[in-house]
Formats: structure tokens, C-alpha cells, sequence
């Protein structure tokens, strides 16, 4: 309680100035009256226009989809008071006597937040509640309760998480002009954010939409605590331009990936010889030497920094293996309740039988090759990292449920072909699947383990540090460890497994190699 009152007092603060400031105010007055009003011209017109073809659901799901509109444009005009909360501050000098009161760091971080959240929350909910008025005038029906409650509940969850991205930003930024330019890495994710849930709004699932908001929140737990470990009030007055370095970022980037800022000996040989081709004395390394070099290094990384990097990734690896057999279940056991208690009719059954055939026998060794496979795999694991890279690693975890989901989805639907839920992941999933499910838990559990070191206290090292030195420990278990593991899986699901599966169904199936 006595922290909350120390935070108050920032946060009466900021709010007393942003209630002075007629050109915040303005601009979010215009906003609220407007976008409201905008919007239930929309929601009429797009009524009038669809009920003309009996398109009524389209209707119903465009309603909840502009209260989220109308909500989330008041926020990114309101965002600017966010982005300025230190930096403007201190460009303006009035940060000195903030810095100087006997606050602590997480007291004036918080108040911050507070201030920066509570106006652009209260400017979206009062558009909002125009904008239902706005329908109620004009005789349209308001969207279930259960909608409206998920898109408000939407609106905080995704104002909280721009206006904690906004004052990490300003924190870091040394400059307004730098923090306002860097708002479109807010203002860019969360429109996509909230395409993606219009999505789920039109396809009806309401369930799904409340994982959103649980996502949506978690991110912004997190957003909030990395502004919270890395806010040190020194740092404020202490940085006085942005450089950015390339050098130094792959100085950096190459010490944590391999270990040692020593060039490669490949690397050592051609400088080596271009300095002789350049007629400048200098060592004259051979490729053999070069050649040595290199493998030896090789095995030094295998051997101490890759067993040290899966090490550290042990509790990680367990929490994702889990969160793996627990979607793989729940697949199976919700496709299984929901799927008829009867097998196929004989037509359908025989069309599906075909399609096994064409897949197991006529391009099991042929267009499904072993490079194509690789390539496939490869692909959900670099979308799961680049996920994971903008979501402290939430959105890959969502990203590794839906692949492992989908195993069970099939393991629940083959028994209407007649076939063994338990035969079929024996020896259709297991041959290669003891070799690829590793490699994706691993990259899933490095990426979530990413995430969970940017929000840890780091003493001496900056947020773009210690994002260098993740990101090169997630590209370091990539490389030496997944892209190896999916290579071997994809020659054996191409080559092994088709033989293994005809084998063990074939002739249930009548299935001929």
C-alpha cells in the first residue's frame, strides 16, 4: 500500500500536466467524438448494405470488431504521452528534481505507467460507450454480452501493453524525435494484433478469443517487468546520443554465438593472403593450417559451449516438453469426442484410402523429398523464432501448441479409416518423429527461455545486450543442434518411414508398395 501512495504521487503528477496541455487534449477530445460517430455510420451502412443478401452473421460480428477500433485509435494518439514520459523530461530539464527525490526507481517507473495508461484507457472506454450509445439511438442491436466483455476486456489488455512498451522506449531513447519514430513498432504489432482477432470474431470463436486476451495480458506482464529490471534513473542522464554500432553489434553477437572473438582460420587465411597479394609482411597462414584451425574450434564449441547452452536449457525443455504432450492430448481427446462414433460410409472411406495411397506410395519416395521435408520443418521453426522474438517467446508457444496439436488431430481422426490411433503414431510419427519432435521442443524451449532472461535482472548489460546475446544463444542451439536433428529426420521421413507404415497398415489398408 505504501508503494502504490509513493507511485500515486508520480502519477497525480503526470496527470495534473497532461490536463494543462491543451495540445494533448484537444486532439484526444477530436478522437473520442469522432471515431464514435464514424463508426456508427460505418455499422449502419455495412447493415443496410449485407441485409440486403441475408448476410445477418457478417453483421453481427463487424459490431464487436469496431468497438476494438474505436477503442484502439484514441490510445495511439494518447501514446505520445507515454513515449515522453522520461525523455521529454528530461529534454524539457525538468527530470533533475524527479531524479533527485527520495523515490525509488520502481516507484517512479510505476507512477509513469500509471499516468500513461489511465488517460488513453479512460479516452477508449468513453469512445466505446459513444459508440454503443451511437447504436442504441439508431435501433441497432447491441452484440452479445459475451462479445462486448471480450472486447473491452481486449481494449485494456492492448492499451496496457502499448503504453508499457512506450515507456520502455522512452527510457531507452535519448531523444523525443527517436522515441516517437520507434511508436511504429507499437502502433505496426498491435494493428496486426487486432486483424488477427477480428479474424476470430468473424469465424465466430469465442473461446479462442479469450486465449487472446490471456496472451495479450501475459505480454504485457511481461513488457512491464523487463521496463522494471532494466529502469535505473542514472542511465537517464548518463546517455546523451544513440550510436549504433554494427561492429560492435557483431563483435557481440559473435562472442556469445561462438564463444570468442577470435576470427575463424578460413577468415585468418584469406586475410592473410590478401595482405600478401597487397605486398604487406605478414604471416603466411597455409589451408591446412586454416583447415585445422577451424576443426578444431568446431569441436571446442560442440564441446563447451553447446554443452553448456543445453545445460542451461534443462527447465525450459522440461516446461515445453509438457506443454507438448499436454496439446497433443488435448487434441486427441477433444477431436476423438467430437468426431462420429461410427467409421466412414464406403465411398468416403474409399476416398480417403486413395489419398493415403497416393501420399504413402505413389510420392511417398518421390515429390516428398527429403529436401522438401527439410524445408518444411525448417520453416516452422524459423516462424516459432520469429515469433518468439517480438512476444518474449508467448506467441511461439502458441506457434509449438498448434504444431504438436496437430499431431493429435490426426492420431484422433485415423480410427474412422479403421486404423489404431497407437499403430499409426508407432510407425508413422515415431521413426522420424524420435529425431524432429526434439529439435522443435528445443528451438521452442531456447526461444521461451529468450524470452525469460530479457525480463531477469542482468547487472552491467543494456536491453540490447542482452537481446544480442539471446538471440545468439537461440541461433547457436539452431545451428549446431535443430537444422542437423531435422536433416537426418527429414531423409528418414522420406525414405524409412513410407516403408515402415506400409509394412505395419499395408495390408489393412491394402496398401501396396
Amino acid at each position: 500500500m505504501k508503494n502504490f501512495r509513493q507511485a500515486w504521487l508520480i502519477a497525480k503528477r503526470e496527470l495534473t500536466d497532461q490536463m494543462r496541455d491543451w495540445r494533448i487534449l484537444i486532439p484526444m477530445i477530436i478522437l473520442t467524438l469522432f471515431f464514435p460517430y464514424l463508426m456508427n455510420v460505418a455499422a449502419k451502412t455495412t447493415l443496410s448494405y449485407v441485409n440486403q443478401y441475408g448476410a445477418n452473421m457478417i453483421a453481427e460480428r463487424l459490431l464487436p470488431f469496431l468497438i476494438l477500433v474505436v477503442g484502439y485509435f484514441p490510445v495511439t494518439v494518447s501514446l505520445v504521452v507515454a513515449l515522453e514520459a522520461f525523455v521529454g523530461e528530461k529534454e524539457r530539464g525538468t527530470i533533475e528534481p524527479l531524479l533527485t527525490s527520495p523515490l525509488a526507481d520502481e516507484h517512479l517507473y510505476m507512477g509513469k505507467l500509471m499516468a500513461g495508461t489511465i488517460v488513453p484507457l479512460t479516452v477508449s472506454y468513453l469512445g466505446i460507450a459513444l459508440y454503443m450509445g451511437g447504436l442504441l439511438w439508431q435501433g441497432i442491436k447491441w452484440p452479445d454480452w459475451g462479445f462486448i466483455t471480450q472486447t473491452l476486456a481486449l481494449t485494456a489488455v492492448q492499451t496496457v501493453l502499448m503504453v508499457s512498451a512506450a515507456i520502455v522506449i522512452s527510457t531507452q531513447s535519448t531523444t523525443v524525435r527517436a522515441a516517437n519514430l520507434l511508436a511504429s513498432f507499437i502502433v505496426i504489432p498491435i494493428a496486426l494484433l487486432i486483424q488477427g482477432e477480428s479474424a476470430l470474431m468473424f469465424w465466430g470463436t469465442n473461446d479462442v478469443l479469450w486465449l487472446a486476451v490471456l496472451g495479450v495480458a501475459i505480454m504485457s506482464a511481461l513488457v512491464i517487468r523487463l521496463g522494471l529490471v532494466h529502469f535505473k534513473r542514472e542511465n537517464l542522464l548518463g546517455r546523451e546520443i544513440d550510436v549504433l554500432s554494427p561492429s560492435w553489434v557483431w563483435k557481440t553477437f559473435r562472442i556469445a554465438l561462438f564463444g570468442s572473438d577470435q576470427p575463424f582460420g578460413m577468415t585468418r587465411f584469406l586475410r592473410s593472403r590478401w595482405k600478401q597479394f597487397r605486398s604487406q609482411e605478414t604471416e603466411i597462414m597455409t589451408l591446412r593450417e586454416a583447415v585445422l584451425l577451424d576443426s578444431r574450434g568446431l569441436l571446442r564449441w560442440y564441446r563447451e559451449d553447446i554443452r553448456l547452452a543445453l545445460k542451461r536449457l534443462i527447465p525450459a525443455f522440461v516446461i515445453t516438453l509438457l506443454i507438448g504432450v499436454a496439446a497433443v492430448s488435448a487434441a486427441y481427446y477433444y477431436v476423438d469426442a467430437n468426431l462420429p462414433q461410427t467409421t466412414l460410409s464406403q465411398d468416403k472411406l474409399n476416398e480417403a484410402l486413395k489419398s493415403i495411397q497416393a501420399y504413402l506410395v505413389d510420392d511417398g519416395s518421390g515429390n516428398f523429398s527429403s529436401a522438401l521435408l527439410f524445408w518444411h520443418n525448417l520453416r516452422a521453426e524459423l516462424v516459432i523464432l520469429g515469433l518468439g522474438m517480438f512476444s518474449f517467446g508467448v506467441l511461439s508457444v502458441l506457434a509449438f501448441i498448434g504444431n504438436f496439436a496437430l499431431i493429435g488431430g490426426v492420431l484422433g481422426t485415423v480410427r474412422l479409416v479403421g486404423l489404431s490411433p497407437l499403430t499409426i503414431f508407432i510407425a508413422g510419427i515415431l521413426p522420424h518423429g524420435i529425431i524432429e519432435l526434439p529439435s522443435i521442443i528445443l528451438l521452442s524451449s531456447a526461444v521461451l527461455q529468450m524470452g525469460l532472461r530479457m525480463v531477469t535482472p542482468e547487472d552491467g548489460r543494456s536491453i540490447g545486450e542482452t537481446m544480442i546475446m539471446m538471440f545468439a544463444e537461440v541461433i547457436k542451439i539452431l545451428i549446431a543442434v535443430c537444422i542437423p536433428l531435422l536433416i537426418l529426420a527429414a531423409m528418414v521421413e522420406a525414405n524409412i518411414t513410407p516403408r515402415i507404415l506400409i509394412a505395419v497398415v499395408g495390408h489393412t489398408l491394402n496398401l501396396k508398395p
